[in-house]
């Protein structure tokens, strides 16, 4: 995949890490993932995940502060952080 910049490498290739992290049992298949601004400003990485049971399972990781700037500029989508768990 081509980026713009060095920095969108860098926050892509760090959620690549973390997705393959938990995307680790046999069977598990990830279905979605977003990142999503909270209330305070902070900024989390969601990862909606689908297990062999059939049961949904939602990870959630904080993203580094690193990221915030361009996740303003660039790549924040509206998830509000008050959605259904």
């Amino acid at each position: 995949m081509e980026y713009l910049n060095d920095e969108q490498a860098t926050f892509f290739t760090w959620c690549d890490e973390i997705l393959s992290a938990h995307v680790y049992r046999e069977g598990m298949t990830l279905s979605h993932w977003h990142p999503r601004k909270k209330r305070d400003g902070q900024y989390e990485l969601v990862i909606e995940l689908g297990q062999p049971e059939g049961v949904p399972l939602r990870q959630v990781v904080a993203i580094p502060e690193q990221f915030h700037d361009l996740l303003e500029r660039e790549y924040f989508i509206c998830h509000p952080d008050d959605e259904k768990e």
